[in-house]
């Protein structure tokens, strides 16, 4: 595998503070060593590797992923899904009921692939595999390596398996959080499913056995039945609650935030805790939007819908009929700040840091620059998959092949683990 090259005659640009016309990189040991134009760095003595006028960007982060999803297709609800409790209860917790080691592996090392191929090279996955608790965040690691991306992972704690599965959930995440924190590559976190599935007991064991410096990763009011839940509880709204028990210390993630109360959003203006939006999930699952008039800064999530952030963001974009305050921040510079705090060396296209890309298949045939750069991201490149994925500097997706694993041989194994999956789901 390569690992010194140049990769050149691309616009390159952060997303949000330069753009370089027939720019290149210079990578060296994973690690971006210099940044220029073409005709400078060409003339070293290293491998090059021609965009031929493609648009290269930084590795894209997708802060909020479901991996257990990804072998879900084709699959139908067991019962009514006429509201948001429903669809979880008939579909996407009998899944998780469903899944073993077999199916946890492959559905991570399936969504990752497709999640490489637009892109994204950082993933905070949020899994849940009700009768295969222990071990899981370890299956799902060796994905990630295999693939050769960097991830955030954590097991969801919830009450539906009944008060005494809590211990076991709750060790999945402190025992990987403290396996993984020298670890360059793959950190924890303290999953939680949402505030409606953890009873009162619930919250005050986990805030007893927590790590006071361990962030939390949490569907935080996605429906208005956890808005009501924790109203039922004396609280003023899911956030309220959450900080009530203690259990929103830094760096802590919270997804969707459609569902909030006036105490809520003052809560977040006061510990900004990363606030990310799942445009597709929400109008999938029709639970709502996140008001954004009153959320400063967010980044977009795809909550197993997808592994494709520049798709979601379109989506997100046509959503809101063009109104978007800084869409370039929502997708470079905020999530490189994110990123920064989790994997300090990574996050943003700069020399120095580890060499983590996006090259897209888009070759402008109009003038581009910062103004108009996400119009090009948006009606050029379209959401459609990268020319080239590159990860602390090794080459993972290339002319639309996986570079780092025998592909056909993977989705081969997947297909057979998938229709195991299936007939366990309808058992």
């Amino acid at each position: 595998m390569t690992e010194n090259y140049i990769i050149g005659n691309g616009i390159i640009s952060d997303g949000f503070s330069f753009l370089i016309q027939n720019g290149a990189i210079e990578i060296e040991n994973g690690i971006i060593k210099q940044i220029g134009k073409t005709d400078e760095l060409k003339s070293k003595n290293m491998e090059f590797f021609d965009l031929q006028g493609r648009l290269v960007l930084p590795g894209l982060l997708n802060p909020h992923h479901h991996l257990y999803s990804a072998m879900a297709t084709g699959i139908s609800p067991i019962g009514e899904t006429d509201n948001f409790t429903q669809i979880l209860e008939n579909l996407w917790w009998r899944l998780d009921k469903s899944l073993d080691e077999e199916s946890i592996y492959y559905s991570a090392l399936y969504g990752l692939i497709k999640s490489v191929k637009y892109g994204v090279t950082t993933i905070f996955d949020h899994h849940a595999s009700m009768n295969y608790i222990s071990g899981s965040l370890r299956l799902i690691e060796k994905a990630f390596k295999e693939i050769g991306v960097k991830g955030l992972l954590c097991y969801e704690i919830s009450d539906r398996m009944g008060e005494k599965a809590i211990p076991q959930q709750l060790d999945e995440n402190i025992a990987f959080w403290k396996d993984h924190i020298d670890d360059k590559n793959v950190h924890g976190l303290l999953g939680l499913h949402a505030n409606f599935t953890l009873s009162n007991n619930t919250l005050s064991l986990i805030k007893n056995k927590m790590p006071p410096e361990l962030p939390i990763h949490i569907h935080c009011g996605e429906d208005k039945a956890d808005m009501q839940y924790c109203i039922d509880n004396g609280y003023e709204g899911p956030v309220h609650r959450l900080h009530e028990y203690g259990l929103l210390p830094p760096n802590s993630l919270l997804a969707h935030c459609i569902h909030l109360s006036p105490e809520d959003y003052d809560i977040i203006r006061e510990i900004q805790p990363i606030i990310i939006s799942n445009p597709e999930s929400n109008a999938n699952n029709n639970v709502g939007e996140m008001d954004l008039s009153k959320i400063e800064k967010y980044c977009l999530g795809t909550d197993g819908m997808t592994g494709n952030i520049l798709g979601t963001m379109r989506s997100h974009f046509l959503r809101q009929n063009g109104e978007i305050s800084q869409p370039l921040d929502i997708l470079f510079q905020y999530p490189g700040n994110i990123l920064k705090r989790f994997f300090p060396d990574s996050g943003m296209l700069e020399i120095g840091k580890t060499a983590d890309l996006a090259v897209t298949d888009y070759i402008p045939v109009t003038g581009i620059n910062l103004d108009n750069l996400f119009y090009h991201l948006i009606f050029g490149v379209e959401g459609q998959r990268m020319y080239m994925t590159i990860s602390a500097g090794k080459i993972l997706y290339k002319d639309g092949k996986i570079q780092t694993i025998d592909e056909q041989d993977i989705i081969a194994k997947v297909k057979k683990a998938a229709q195991r999956l299936h007939k366990k789901y309808y058992e």
